[in-house]
Order: C-alpha cells, then sequence, then structure tokens
C-alpha cells in the first residue's frame, strides 16, 4: 500500500542520515543516534518506509573484486521517438541485466545507460545481440570508465537540513 508522502522533520533526515551508510544499524543503536526512544524510532523507520523515502535495503557488491570490472557509459539515439518506439526500447533495456542504469537525457542523444560486464568481449557481445538488433535503436556511442574517481550512494541530505 502506497501512503502519501509527508513533510520530513530533522528527526526524519537525521534518521536517513544514520541509515544511508549502515543500513544494518539494530532500531537500538539507531534510535540512540538520533536521541529517541527505540519504539518512536522504529515508528518512524516504518513510516518512512511506507511513504517511499526507504525504497529497499541493499548490500553493495565491488564490482571488480566479484569479476564485472568494466563500466561501460553509452549513449544511446533512437531512430524516432514515438510512443511505441520509446516503450520498447525502455522494456528491453530493462531485461538486460548488465544494464545498471537508464537515464532518458535532453541534449544530442535519447538516453544513457551504465553497463557492466566482465570484459570488453562480454561488453561486445551485448551490443551485437541485445542493443543493436532493438529496431528503434538508431545510433550508439560508447566510453568506458577507466577509473572511478567518486562513487556515493548517500543522498546529500544535509541540503534538507538547511532548507527545513
Amino acid at each position: 500500500m502506497d501512503y502519501p508522502k509527508y513533510p520530513l522533520d530533522a528527526i526524519d533526515i537525521r534518521i536517513l542520515a544514520e541509515l544511508q551508510p549502515d543500513a544494518r544499524l539494530s532500531i537500538t543503536e539507531l534510535a540512540n543516534r538520533v536521541a529517541l526512544t527505540p519504539t518512536p524510532c522504529a515508528r518512524r523507520v516504518r513510516l518512512l518506509e511506507r511513504a517511499g523515502y526507504i525504497g529497499g535495503y541493499v548490500t553493495l557488491l565491488d564490482q571488480s573484486a566479484i569479476g564485472l570490472p568494466v563500466n561501460a557509459l553509452v549513449e544511446v539515439r533512437l531512430t524516432r521517438e514515438r510512443q511505441e518506439e520509446v516503450r520498447s526500447f525502455e522494456s528491453s533495456v530493462r531485461s538486460y541485466p548488465e544494464v545498471m542504469e537508464c537515464w532518458a537525457m535532453s541534449g544530442g542523444y535519447d538516453y544513457l545507460l551504465r553497463v557492466v560486464t566482465a570484459d570488453l568481449q562480454s561488453y561486445n557481445r551485448f551490443m551485437r545481440d541485445k542493443l543493436l538488433i532493438l529496431p528503434s535503436v538508431s545510433q550508439v556511442e560508447t566510453g568506458f570508465g577507466l577509473e572511478q574517481v567518486l562513487g556515493r550512494t548517500a543522498l546529500p541530505l544535509d541540503q534538507l537540513a538547511r532548507s527545513s
């Protein structure tokens, strides 16, 4: 069930700020960090989940350590941007596990994809067997990430605290 969003207060923002780097915190530890008792803290976490502020809990894996070191940033231009082509392209891309992110873009290209593979041969197979066979794809340009200089998963919640 989707609950309506409600305005975040300072305690909600502190809860979110504590959970972002470590979602495995116990309610007791979280409550201590945000100066609440466990019961109201647990209630707030449930409300944040139900309202959609917390979309889920994940484990972040090290891509290189598990053997998927290649990050390809793929710019895609469609032949046409009619609703049918857009829906078909987006549906196909959602079904490809190699595609970690897909952004509809303004500017020269229609989409930007982040594709993860084990090696260049695997990326070539993805391009040849999956992306380039889509009838709506007109043009593709790929750049490869050489080194990740910055990678964040935590949103800048301090901006919310200033604007509250």
